[in-house]
């Protein structure tokens, strides 16, 4: 199981055991793909129901019952990663290394901001200068999660960021 984080349990949604878990994933998740939920210590649990709340989702694991779930508020709480599909996440982009198209390392991404409007990504370049970008049409060329390698493109960032050579 390669696992990514679903999210944070914040409170508990009724008195049947369920948890709402507070997500950073988008709309077009479908939640109903997960059957399995692991803890922090590895455990992994049955999905018994889950659902879609307000930026997030309630989930209610089999065996987990109200005192239990009680003890997972401020954990998080995982799933595995082949319920996304090809979808790229944010856990993905950190950490990535970022190329030009020529080859030419430019540095690595420290963290991803959803701002509404765009994601802007923040990168430390290999001068030890930090830079943030939007993730706009035609900046990126390609991306390899698995490899967590980008390529971007050199002209189009120096029109959406203050990146001079």
């Amino acid at each position: 199981m390669e696992k990514i984080c679903l999210g944070k349990v914040v409170k508990l949604h009724g008195y049947l055991g369920q948890m709402k878990v507070q997500t950073e994933y988008d709309k077009d998740f479908d939640v109903n793909q997960i059957k399995e939920i692991a803890n922090e210590k590895d455990e992994i649990f049955k999905v018994s129901r889950i659902f879609k709340n307000t930026d997030g989702v309630v989930v209610k694991l089999e065996g987990v019952e109200l005192e239990d779930a009680k003890t997972y508020i401020g954990k998080m709480l995982y799933i595995d990663r082949s319920v996304m599909g090809d979808k790229i996440l944010f856990e993905d982009l950190k950490g990535s290394t970022v190329f030009f198209e020529d080859e030419t390392e430019f540095g690595k991404i420290t963290d991803v901001q959803d701002y509404g409007s765009a994601e802007v990504i923040t990168c430390m370049m290999k001068n030890g200068r930090e830079i943030m970008f939007p993730n706009v049409k035609d900046l990126i060329v390609n991306f390899d999660y698995k490899q967590k390698k980008m390529v971007i493109n050199l002209k189009r960032l120096k029109e959406v960021s203050d990146y001079e050579n």
